[in-house]
């Protein structure tokens, strides 16, 4: 069991990277023609370079990765604890030379507050619901698995830090949900009928309106769903969890699919894909995922290590809760 959920936790971790590598060079192309007169008829299928080198991810992963190095270090501790740590290592982040990967301006505005000293309740922007703050949770919805409650309350504060709007706050809530369930193979079928009952329940509506579309979409194609007229573009919180769970829902057997329908949107592709690729990871585990993909992405090693990491801290903390 223990290894089952080692693979499940580096599924998750190094999934998430892997979307986000893969829908980095189409964030910005503004239509499904331009992807496929750039990348060929089928659009991306694999790791592509520009001036990056093929398989590297962006801020998506590097914030979900601060997450999860604050759970490591003091998931244990009191909330405010926990909290204080994860400013720091947003704080850190936004420091970083690495960080040169179109950071979204929210997530940077946050950081500076941060590193003003704002408190981290009040650093973010108070009327911001981007997608920010919903890519970057599954860390907490892996770490916090065993309490749903729990899972809850430090998703939604972890949005609070660059992203104020109530939606924002649901939408970080609702990623980590989505990892936990996932986590625990509970049946995908059920995903958008339980997210959007858990979303009505805390001032999450607009997640729960695009939600609840998501059975009667299954069917239909990727470019009239991924679209503003329908799903909408993902750049906000509740557009980017319902297209990435929309994603998962309708191939939820396959990470490969699953990850390529939300990199070849002509909307916040990584970002689809990130949140997309967490889901289907903890879903499958690291096995399912192309070995190839796995050994491509950026810092392979290092990530499937803070997986390792993060499952130790897990179970310090379950340690902890009984």
């Amino acid at each position: 069991m223990a290894s089952d959920l080692l693979d499940k936790f580096a599924g998750t971790i190094i999934g998430l990277a892997i979307g986000d590598a893969m829908g980095r060079p189409t964030e910005f192309l503004s239509s499904i023609e331009k992807i496929r007169d750039t990348f060929g008829p089928d659009g991306v299928t694999d790791f592509e370079a520009d001036r990056h080198p093929a398989g590297t991810y962006t801020d998506d992963t590097q914030m979900t990765l601060a997450i999860a190095r604050a759970l490591i270090a003091a998931g244990h501790e009191p909330f405010e604890d926990l909290m204080e740590r994860m400013a720091t290592e947003f704080v850190a982040w936004r420091e970083s030379p690495d960080n040169d990967r179109a950071p979204g301006f929210t997530c940077l505005r946050g950081c500076e507050e941060l590193a003003k000293g704002v408190p981290w309740r009040i650093a973010g922007v108070a009327d911001s619901k981007g997608c920010g703050s919903a890519m970057r949770t599954a860390p907490i919805g892996l770490y916090f698995h065993h309490n749903e409650k729990r899972l809850i309350t430090v998703a939604r504060a972890s949005s609070l830090l660059t992203h104020g709007h109530p939606t924002a706050l649901a939408s970080a809530a609702a990623t980590a949900l989505l990892v936990a369930w996932a986590l625990h193979d509970d049946d995908p079928n059920d995903y958008p009928r339980r997210l959007t009952t858990a979303m009505r329940k805390m001032d999450g509506e607009e997640v729960a309106t695009l939600v609840e579309k998501i059975p009667d979409l299954l069917s239909a194609e990727p470019k009239d769903v991924l679209c503003g007229a329908c799903l909408g573009e993902a750049w906000t919180g509740e557009s980017a969890v319902a297209s990435a769970l929309w994603c998962f829902c309708r191939t939820p057997d396959d990470f490969t699919k699953t990850v390529l329908t939300g990199t070849n949107t002509a909307g916040d592709s990584d970002s689809i894909a990130c949140i997309a690729g967490s889901i289907s990871g903890a879903y499958l585990g690291l096995n399912a995922i192309p070995p190839h993909w796995r050994k491509g992405v950026e810092n392979s090693q290092m990530l499937y290590q803070t997986a390792k990491e993060l499952l130790a801290a897990h179970k310090q903390r379950v340690n902890l809760d009984l």
